[in-house]
């Protein structure tokens, strides 16, 4: 959500230092506009513009700010995709919508989740976190956060709540609670099964934004066996003890249906964030110990013109190829003119590690994702500074996307959209221009689905829009 603490503390986490044998190659596109194909606009006008009776701190929230979007795409129709985001951000969402298209992304239709905040018929004064995912029998699972922001707002009461659609997107049914009201549930994220319809698997994190530790932080899990309409009791899979915060788990499933949990730990005492990767043999009852797969020194970068914080969240993103290799993306910032984006590898499993730059990277990075196609073909998105031109009015960001067809030995990367000014969007002193991640998936057969959030001057409707780009292998 966006009191997430990896903005709060400007924690920055990637892979470790391993790099992959030889040396990475990279051919770069021109950085003319969308050589990938033409964007297609996925949000619209605001269905909360005039406000929502009975949602508290309505008047901080901004009509047709859309931020931290995530995509899936059906494998029953593999021409239906499915996207969701935070629809007019403030300290929180109004509520979190539903993007949803039949025809491969040419053309979109919204819809909302009812009884998710005050603001479709619920009771919750705001959503946060949305992520989602489709099974083999076409069922997509959504997963979000409810708030109540009635009192505590450093550590405000939040819910896990999950739904589902059995129309491709098109309807939803009411949230059922995976994880009641607490403070302070946060960063979930949701993934089906490719194998077993009807079950699907949640995690997310919990954790004192105070950073004075009244409650441990931890990973949590919980899984559904019959299609979202019940969910098992929450699971530890990661309490690591004061002085730790764990964050943005993430859950990949293995060929042969072993869990993988990847999250970022915060070390608050010897100011060290590392990135773990758990496994569960069991569906998710129990878990395996945790294995380092990178550490980095905590961070923190501000924008040396206006002082405002930069975006860096932190937060992994985890892909599994189809011959079972791991791939975890992740930020690697060095200063305000200098960094990376890192992919870290596996190919046993989980249980040791490799990392490699994806290069061409040089300038300030962040929001990477990873995502993995069929063929064995890697894709990140994310986005940099590289155009900026210190001393201007704007901070210049563009979106780019690499591939690699050797498992992160060379990429070849192209420019995705851009540029925009990332000090145009509201609330840009802390970090959250764009939310905290963004959307990628692996197409049925070649190439790529990426779901984003940009400002303007390509966002038409408010302050920022979310963009759909199909990206093709070549």
């Amino acid at each position: 959500m966006r009191l997430g603490f990896f903005v709060a503390t400007g924690l920055v986490l990637a892979a470790s230092g391993l790099v992959l044998a030889g040396s990475p190659s990279l051919a770069v596109a021109g950085s003319g506009p969308d050589p990938v194909g033409h964007l297609r606009v996925v949000s619209g006008p605001s269905p909360f513009a005039g406000g929502c009776p009975g949602a508290a701190l309505d008047g901080t929230h901004v009509a047709g700010d859309e931020i931290e979007p995530a995509i899936t795409v059906n494998p029953a129709n593999p021409a239906n995709l499915i996207g969701t985001w935070q629809q007019d951000l403030g300290v929180t969402a109004r509520s979190d919508l539903v993007g949803w298209s039949r025809d491969g992304g040419k053309t979109w239709r919204r819809s909302q989740i009812p009884g998710l905040t005050a603001c479709t018929g619920g009771t919750a004064d705001a959503a946060s976190d949305p992520w989602i995912s489709a099974g083999p029998d076409g069922t997509v699972y959504f997963l979000g956060i409810q708030l109540d922001l009635r009192g505590d707002l450093v550590n405000p009461p939040s819910a896990i709540v999950a739904s589902r659609s059995h129309d491709g997107g098109r309807t939803w049914t009411r949230p059922v609670t995976v994880s009641a009201f607490e403070p302070v549930n946060d960063t979930g994220a949701i993934t089906a099964s490719p194998t077993h319809a009807g079950h699907a698997y949640a995690v997310w994190a919990n954790w004192d934004h105070t950073y004075t530790f009244q409650f441990p932080s931890s990973v949590r899990f919980s899984r559904t066996t019959d299609g979202g309409a019940t969910w098992s009791p929450p699971v530890v899979v990661d309490l690591p003890g004061l002085g730790f915060v764990d964050q943005a788990p993430r859950l990949i499933v293995l060929p042969d249906g072993t869990l993988m949990a990847v999250y970022a730990q915060g070390d608050l005492t010897a100011g060290v964030g590392h990135l773990y990767a758990t496994r569960s043999l069991d569906e998710g009852r129990t878990w395996l110990p945790p294995v380092l797969a990178g550490s980095q020194p905590i961070q923190k970068f501000f924008d040396p013109e206006t002082g405002n914080e930069y975006p860096q969240p932190g937060f992994p993103s985890a892909a599994v190829a189809p011959d079972g290799t791991v791939y975890v993306a992740n930020e690697h910032d060095s200063s305000v003119s200098s960094g990376a984006i890192t992919v870290a590898r596996s190919r046993d499993g989980g249980r040791t590690w490799s990392s490699s730059a994806v290069t061409g990277v040089s300038a300030f990075a962040f929001f990477p994702s990873v995502a993995v196609d069929p063929h064995g073909t890697v894709g990140v998105t994310w986005y940099d500074l590289r155009n900026d031109r210190p001393g201007d009015a704007a901070l210049t960001a563009d979106a780019w996307f690499a591939s690699s067809n050797d498992r992160g030995r060379t990429w070849r990367q192209r420019h995705l959209a851009g540029p925009f000014d990332m000090r145009a969007p509201p609330f840009g002193s802390n970090g959250h221009q764009l939310g905290e991640y963004q959307g990628l998936a692996a197409l049925p057969g070649r190439g790529f689905a990426a779901l984003f959030s940009a400002p303007a001057p390509l966002a038409k409707d408010g302050p920022t829009d979310i963009f759909f780009a199909r990206i093709g292998p070549g």
